[in-house]
């Protein structure tokens, strides 16, 4: 036994001290136990913190591996992967609605002849209504025409579109073609005074029908026919 020990037997005998004294003083001290920061990490976050420069913080990246169990700071983030390969074309969507027709405008036309050096004809077709006029030429400089409203005399086709007019025998002549493709024609006698006039009263009359003439295509008739062309034709 130790002396601590038989110390302790001799005052128990002698009635000094009892046996819980005896038994505690026989006790050694525990070694000392090595505390980890309140960090955390140990030996390993020390080493980490020696060695970290905040200057390069984006760049820097420790070793892994060894013989410790330390980890490395994370490195830099490596490049973009190249873009992938493009893909294919989807299908053609489906053909929309047609859209309704839009407002037709009322046509514009002129026509003109000189049936002599000092006399001037002229026919226009405006706002849907049909005009002729004459002026003189001379002495210089012209005269003013002098205009008369076709639209008023009796059976001018209505929505005509496009005029001419022409000189037969002192006779001015002028004509139109109506929306279903008929020609109407009117008359003029022509009063060669100075200045010339023009006596508008004849009707209008149509002019026989054309024989085997293709139907005419409206702007419908066309847009209806493009949406049913296939889509490589559009």
């Amino acid at each position: 036994m130790k002396g601590g020990t038989l110390a302790s037997l001799a005052l128990v005998v002698a009635g000094i001290a009892g046996p819980a004294f005896a038994t505690a003083q026989s006790i050694e001290a525990p070694e000392t136990v090595r505390v980890a920061g309140p960090a955390g990490g140990g030996d390993c976050k020390a080493k980490q913190d020696s060695n970290y420069d905040p200057r390069t913080a984006g760049t820097q990246a420790g070793a892994r591996g060894g013989d410790d169990d330390c980890e490395g700071l994370r490195g830099p983030t490596g490049p973009t992967g190249p873009r992938g390969p493009r893909g294919e074309p989807g299908e053609d969507g489906a053909d929309g609605a047609t859209g309704a027709t839009g407002a037709t405008g009322p046509c514009t036309a002129l026509a003109a002849y000189k049936p002599n050096a000092a006399t001037e004809v002229k026919a226009v077709l405006v706002n849907g209504q049909a005009w002729v006029g004459i002026r003189s030429l001379t002495p210089a400089p012209p005269g003013n025409f002098e205009w008369n409203n076709l639209s008023n005399n009796t059976a001018f086709p209505a929505g005509a579109c496009g005029i001419s007019v022409s000189d037969q025998a002192g006779l001015v002549n002028v004509e139109t073609v109506a929306p279903d493709g008929r020609v109407w024609e009117t008359t003029c006698t022509t009063d060669p005074g100075n200045p010339p006039s023009l006596t508008c009263a004849a009707p209008w009359a149509p002019v026989n029908v054309l024989v085997d003439s293709p139907p005419l295509r409206t702007r419908a008739d066309e847009a209806m026919a493009h949406n049913h062309l296939p889509k490589a034709l559009k």
